[in-house]
């Protein structure tokens, strides 16, 4: 993409000065703003490269894309703050600047100690609030930026680095230069941290750092944490996440972000020491992981190179190379789930689900070749973080290794045993308020997968009760006994996915009514509003239900919800026909048991079969 960044120089300069309670000589502390405008790409007369490298302006199709036009900044205006606690204990704000946001203005305010402010900006009056969250006391200055995208998406942010740090004694910092992402990226990334622990009542809290937009694609962030945390890195380039990196944040430990290898799908986080050291670089800087890594990501681009063109995938190669490599604990998962399901004897009645079964279609879907190329690359880093998480003599290495799920977000057993062992090597605080939180949550998890394997064709789904879109409460099993085909379809209101499927399965719907085919879909959302505004807003015009309890509601447990789209087609009697169906194999079944509907038009485009899946 080509950009042109334009800076408006604001010189909104503040300078903060530190009166020491010992008598030290005051420090000034700026707090500086500039105004960066992203052009949108060109759309008419481009310069282009002739053969003989002379500069000869393109032909381009107009668009009616509307020129960008400056923010108006006249009714701007500019807050910074901090919030403190007074005799009596009320929580009272501090304002240190309250004013416009425009040219040539400076102000002078005192604070005696590093203290965390806040940085409000309002274009307008009548305008959402945007705010940084930083540091001033430090050793740095503050510098941040309006920065003016094409489209809705601006962003009031931090420039080049951040100074977070209210501790010294625990900084970390995390730094790096980006320029090997190449100019289009690095002229609008930024780069955040972000990291979820609990609290000493065992809540889960959310920790960031940033964003940072670059500075010559350069960026430092600094913060403090109590003890070795887990953290992921993303680097954005202003459309979505372009990148990311688990990380370990150490009390007075330094991370360098570089490049890995010869390719830029997976950065290089280097520290040298600590725990980071030991879990992460012990296999992203093996020889053997850096040579999977750019395999994979040379096979992507040349995917995406394929796609573009509209190309389709080539064949596999029938090699072990090609295979990603399983883990002995995926081995046993799988072996156990096969064994489950032939093991299960069909429901009374359901006989008949179990031989038609295998005449629904799966998915039509071919796994890229670069997809078996990552696994492979994520096999070997998870073989690695089981031997830390099962052997290592430091209990903290075991327990940061679990963090990475290293036996896989569908293998909760293994990783709940595994955890269960650390409950004796901690202290009680530890165990109560960061080990036990996360073992329910794997016993919850582990519940789920058992639901879920249970109910599978020839089995019958459970009897549950919910209100409808009136209120009104509906039994499943007398929904079912006037229908021969019901698909029952767990969705809510936020799942992309879930609402990709909507248009084909309203065909559907329409197309097979009178059939007594029929649709029951059961929201998980976490309110009224969210469920009866969804099923207004895409109009859904099959029975709805809604068990608003987000993914802990007993209804979405016991059918072992932990992925949204879920959808069980069911019989009159309840009989599990096939689990997890998406619309392009539910039609390819409906048409094969009642015909062609001509209302159907062909050929129909499936919708994306990715999955939203719970945290």
């Amino acid at each position: 993409m080509k950009s042109i960044l334009k800076v408006l120089g604001l010189s909104c300069i503040f300078a903060f000065i530190v009166v020491c309670s010992h008598a030290n000589a005051p420090m000034p502390y700026k707090i500086t703003g500039e105004y960066i405008t992203i052009e949108p790409e060109a759309k008419e007369g481009e310069t282009a490269q002739s053969e003989n490298n002379t500069e000869v302006e393109t032909e381009v199709t107009p668009t009616e894309d509307p020129v960008l036009e400056p923010v108006d900044l006249s009714e701007a205006t500019l807050t910074v703050s901090y919030d403190t606690t007074n005799a009596e204990g009320e929580t009272e704000t501090v304002m240190l600047y309250e004013g416009p946001y425009q040219e040539n203005f400076a102000n002078v305010v005192q604070v005696s100690e590093p203290t965390e402010v806040k940085i409000v900006l309002r274009i307008a009056e009548d305008s959402e609030p945007m705010t940084i969250n930083a540091v001033i006391g430090t050793d740095s200055d503050v510098r941040f930026a309006y920065l003016d995208r094409p489209g809705p998406r601006d962003e009031f942010l931090l420039v080049g680095s951040t100074n977070q740090v209210m501790n010294p004694e625990n900084r970390f910092t995390l730094s790096g230069d980006l320029g090997f992402l190449g100019s289009d990226i690095t002229s609008m990334a930024t780069v955040s941290v972000r990291a979820s622990y609990f609290d000493d009542e065992g809540q889960r809290r959310l920790k960031s750092w940033g964003p940072v937009l670059l500075k010559n694609d350069s960026f430092m962030i600094q913060g403090d944490v109590d003890g070795p945390l887990m953290a992921y890195m993303y680097v954005s380039d202003g459309n979505n996440y372009f990148t990311s990196a688990g990380v370990i944040l150490e009390p007075q430990t330094d991370l360098i972000v570089s490049q890995l290898g010869k390719q830029t799908q997976e950065l290089s986080v280097t520290s040298g020491n600590g725990y980071h050291s030991k879990l992460v670089e012990s296999w992203q800087h093996d020889s053997n992981y850096i040579s999977m890594i750019e395999a994979y990501a040379a096979e992507f681009d040349q995917y995406l190179i394929r796609w573009e063109a509209g190309e389709p995938e080539p064949e596999v190669p029938d090699d072990k190379d090609a295979d990603v490599a399983e883990s002995e604990t995926d081995t046993e998962e799988s072996s156990e789930s096969e064994d489950v399901v032939e093991t299960l004897i069909p429901a009374e009645g359901c006989e008949d689900a179990v031989a038609q079964e295998s005449n629904i279609p799966d998915s039509s879907y071919t796994t890229p070749q670069y997809y078996l190329l990552q696994q492979k690359a994520i096999a070997f880093k998870n073989e690695k973080l089981v031997e830390i998480a099962e052997g290592d003599d430091d209990p903290m290495a075991r327990y940061l290794a679990l963090q990475f799920s290293p036996y896989g977000y569908f293998n909760p057993r293994t990783q709940l045993d595994a955890m269960q062992q650390l409950v004796d090597m901690f202290d009680e605080q530890f165990v109560e308020s960061t080990l036990k939180p996360q073992l329910e949550q794997l016993e919850m998890s582990v519940m789920l997968a058992e639901n879920d394997a249970a109910l599978i064709p020839g089995q019958k789904v459970p009897e549950f009760t919910l209100a409808d879109y009136d209120g009104e409460d509906r039994s499943l099993y007398s929904l079912l006994g006037d229908k021969d085909i019901v698909l029952i379809d767990f969705w809510a209101s936020w799942c992309g996915p879930c609402i990709a499927d909507f248009p084909e399965l309203k065909k559907l719907h329409t197309a097979y009514t009178d059939e007594d085919f029929e649709i029951v879909g059961v929201s998980i959302d976490s309110t009224d509003e969210d469920w009866l505004g969804g099923v207004d807003e895409h109009e859904l015009p099959w029975i709805n239900l809604g068990e608003i309890k987000g993914w802990e509601g007993p209804v979405s447990t016991m059918y072992g919800v932990n992925a949204i789209p879920k959808g069980f087609l069911v019989d009159s009697q309840g009989c599990i026909y096939k689990k997890n169906i998406r619309p392009a194999a539910l039609k390819e079944f409906l048409v094969d048991r009642y015909g062609l509907d001509e209302s159907l038009e062909e050929p129909e485009v499936e919708t994306d079969d990715a999955q939203e899946v719970s945290s």
